[in-house]
């Protein structure tokens, strides 16, 4: 079968994004494909293994085993924590990786991690596609094989591979729509209330539904214009790449149907306004459209868009310089890329955050996100 010939996972995968438990079933079709087992979505501290939450997606597995990882084996997993996890950091990129890319399987099987908890449940090959990462912790869409099936070999990698784009913009828009999914449960609320600036539209670009940040965006000059009530962009080249991933993900051909990222450059800003275009099925958005959609999410890469500054100060008690730390962790930026975008150094931003830790009583990258994400859910505005 062909890496992308099932259009039809696609869309399940691009469904995930405004459906976050949608994640199970695509990791469940996803190890069909590849001829897996089971799946897991972690976002683990490459410290010391922690950040498992009993609420991560999990596909064909017990249960009970995310609460045993927890509780004992996190400090006990070969295949996330590290030696040195700044130079770890330092050095990660998304790709698709297996288990023998960390450690030979000889020497895995002598392990505590592999007898007592991958054996168990008839795990012996792991397929871990890299997602995202944040600070110290990396979010990873994990396949696990039984020997019986053999090691993932290079047919299963380059199916992956194709994917993992994919794969990797779903879930960066699932986690921008996150915070304001504790609003409403309803879509259109999610959208409107939503910082970043969310288009629907149809499959030929024609604008259906706009936020409120979304207006302001076309209000300025030399970024985003419509063009006979298409979205489209002031500069040519960009306009003509924004046409082509529009039309890629309104495709009615289901084999060309995909998504896509690109910068676009405007007067006013040193940086770019990141664009994500993606597919997205009709019935996700009914009030607004019947046909076949395609949602453009616009992010301003130099605002903070997450949450204003005085609300953390005012709640936390955090300094002007920790309050910056954490906004640059909710919206997405390693220790070390938030060190870089700051103009400190790497320490002064783990120090940083472990008094932002004490402060905001959490413990972990994950829990203060989360903890901040019911913040923006709490704001009225």
């Amino acid at each position: 079968m062909s890496a992308l010939s099932n259009s039809d996972f696609l869309d399940l995968v691009y469904d995930a994004a405004f459906e976050p438990a949608l994640w199970v079933t695509v990791m469940e079709r996803f190890a069909d494909i590849v001829g897996g087992s089971g799946g897991w979505l972690s976002q683990l501290d490459m410290v010391d293994g922690s950040g498992a939450d009993e609420a991560d997606p999990i596909a064909r597995t017990d249960p009970n085993f995310a609460a045993l990882y927890i509780e004992h084996f996190a400090l006990r997993n070969p295949l996330s924590n590290v030696d040195d996890p700044d130079r770890y950091m330092s050095q990660w990129r998304p790709k698709v990786l297996t288990d023998e890319d960390w450690i030979a399987k000889e020497k895995l099987t002598k392990t505590e991690f592999y007898n007592d908890f991958l054996k168990p449940q008839d795990l012996h090959s792991s397929l871990m596609i890299r997602l995202a990462a944040s600070g110290y912790e990396i979010a990873t869409f994990n396949i696990g094989r039984p020997e019986r099936r053999g090691q993932f070999d290079a047919a299963d990698i380059e199916i992956a591979e194709a994917h993992h784009p994919h794969l990797i913009r779903a879930f960066q828009l699932g986690r921008k729509f996150a915070a304001t999914r504790r609003l409403s449960g309803d879509m259109a609320s999610v959208l409107d209330h939503s910082p970043h600036g969310v288009f629907l539209l149809d499959e030929t670009g024609r604008i259906r539904h706009v936020n409120r940040r979304g207006e302001a965006f076309l209000a300025e000059a030399g970024g985003l214009v419509t063009i006979r009530g298409r979205l489209s962009a002031a500069s040519l080249d960009a306009a003509r790449r924004m046409h082509a991933l529009i039309c890629a993900a309104g495709s009615l051909d289901r084999d060309r149907r995909g998504g896509g990222s690109m910068a676009l450059p405007t007067p006013s800003r040193r940086l770019p306004l990141s664009v994500t275009i993606a597919p997205a099925r009709p019935d996700r958005f009914s009030p607004f459209h019947v046909g076949p959609s395609v949602v453009v999410c616009v992010t301003d890469l130099e605002a903070a868009v997450s949450l204003p500054e005085q609300r953390l100060r005012d709640l936390f008690g955090l300094t002007p310089a920790e309050t910056r730390v954490a906004l640059a962790l909710f919206d997405g930026l390693s220790s070390a890329d938030a060190a870089t975008s700051l103009g400190v150094s790497f320490h002064t931003v783990r120090n940083q955050l472990v008094r932002i830790f004490e402060k905001t009583g959490t413990s972990r990258q994950t829990e203060l996100v989360r903890l901040m994400m019911r913040t923006v859910g709490d704001d009225p505005a």
